[in-house]
């Protein structure tokens, strides 16, 4: 099963970076032919015997509550409302495109990783297939080479295979954490490889030049430091902060020589203006005039306007905010259970790390801080492609939590041998305080 996982990785990444995804058959892409056979698979694989135990169901829940509620909202419009210019057939492509594919991809990757051994190595593959993604931008952007429908923006920011420099920018910003948390996590050469990894994510992020992204990156590391107070120094957090910090100046140095004046006109020059509108980029006109038309009818303050209903209404631009967009279409039904699907993982990640052993925490401790870097960073911007990568992420680091947890509750037999002498832990997380 792992390797069909790592199969579905590589042709996403094809898809998504490269643009080639040729498919069995017209219209059929390889990575939903994957996708789909391996929900075949797992179905198939539990109705003849294999042991099935439902795991996080709040998760399954909440997924099960938001599709319904979506496909229930479709309905409604394509059979009693017909908006003008709603398009029945787009929609409902997007509908399983964005809503049931990306429960599935985290199904799969949740419940098609059965070990650690296979959760970690798929882990590596997903985190590989980012690094690629990475590199191919920046070659792109310093112009040595042209691939797929990546390309530098007009006004010089680099764009990525998920999408333009703001949806880039947030999908870096959730790759940032995992990449440090594997080189922190590894030895020897491979630690030098994860760290080269994590300073080209850095630079990356720096070549966006997406201000919600660097927002959202200081913000999850600030709320990385809070959450896992209880584990580190605060001796070991400020040695990492001023490492990191420097790496960072350094990164940032070599990218000012092609992007100095564009990152100084956003961030510093856009940062410093007095006018919220302006700072903003335009987008607290663009959320109030959304809201304001729910005001209008107030019933969609709790029901929403509909699945992909923003789309017909006479808006100039996107919603540039993720959860306004939810609650613009799918009230707070959608809503509550899309701040629910981000927060129930975070919290399920944290508990299984306070009883994870050493090896575990760091892909648990890079999950967490990746996905408050993501929820901070999607407060900016609307997301489509990153959304099937993060619940891929979701389902294999859930998986760790899940096998860090079982662990923890297996029986102690009397005759058990005494555990030889734990090694030398550096980091301080062997032996903490567990709550």
């Amino acid at each position: 099963m792992r390797y069909l996982l790592a199969a579905l990785t590589l042709f996403l990444t094809l898809s998504s970076v490269f643009n080639w995804d040729p498919g069995p058959a017209p219209g059929v892409k390889i990575k939903n032919f994957l996708l789909y056979m391996l929900v075949m698979g797992l179905v198939f694989s539990y109705a003849n015997g294999h042991k099935f135990k439902i795991q996080l169901p709040s998760m399954n829940v909440a997924f099960i509550v938001l599709v319904g509620y979506s496909i229930l909202t479709y309905l409604a419009i394509a059979l009693f409302i017909e908006y003008p210019r709603y398009d029945i057939l787009t929609s409902a492509f997007d509908l399983k495109n964005r809503a049931v594919d990306y429960m599935l991809f985290f199904l799969v990757f949740f419940y098609g990783t059965r070990t650690e051994k296979d959760a970690t190595f798929v882990l590596k593959c997903l985190l590989l297939s980012w690094i690629v993604s990475h590199f191919v931008a920046v070659l792109d952007a310093f112009g040595y080479v042209q691939i797929g429908d990546i390309e530098r923006r007009g006004d010089g920011r680099v764009q990525g295979a998920v999408g333009e420099s703001n949806q880039y920018g947030a999908f870096v910003a959730l790759t940032l954490p995992a990449a440090v948390a594997m080189a922190v996590g590894t030895k020897g050469w491979r630690r030098w490889f994860w760290m080269g990894a994590a300073a080209l994510t850095a630079g990356t992020l720096l070549m966006t030049v997406s201000r919600g992204a660097f927002v959202a990156t200081f913000v999850a590391t600030l709320a990385g430091a809070y959450l896992f107070r209880r584990y580190l120094s605060l001796g070991k957090i400020f040695s990492w902060g001023l490492m990191a910090g420097g790496a960072m100046l350094v990164i940032l140095l070599i990218v000012s020589l092609s992007f100095g004046d564009l990152l100084y006109e956003r961030v510093v020059s856009g940062f410093s203006t007095k006018d919220l509108g302006g700072t903003s980029s335009g987008r607290t006109e663009i959320w109030s005039t959304a809201i304001a038309m729910m005001f209008q009818h107030p019933q969609t303050l709790l029901t929403g306007f509909g699945w992909n209903a923003y789309w017909v209404m006479p808006f100039r631009y996107s919603p540039h905010n993720y959860y306004l967009a939810q609650w613009f279409n799918l009230g707070l039904p959608g809503l509550i259970c899309s701040v629910a699907l981000l927060v129930i993982p975070v919290r399920t990640a944290l508990r299984s790390f306070a009883m994870a052993p050493a090896h575990l925490r760091f892909p648990l401790a890079g999950f967490v801080v990746a996905t408050v870097a993501y929820a901070a960073a999607t407060f900016f911007v609307d997301l489509y492609v990153p959304w099937i990568y993060f619940w891929a992420y979701a389902g294999v680091s859930m998986r760790l939590a899940m096998i860090a947890r079982e662990r923890a509750l297996e029986p102690v037999t009397v005759n058990q041998p005494a555990l030889a002498p734990q090694r030398g832990d550096p980091y301080g997380w062997i032996g903490a305080v567990r709550h």
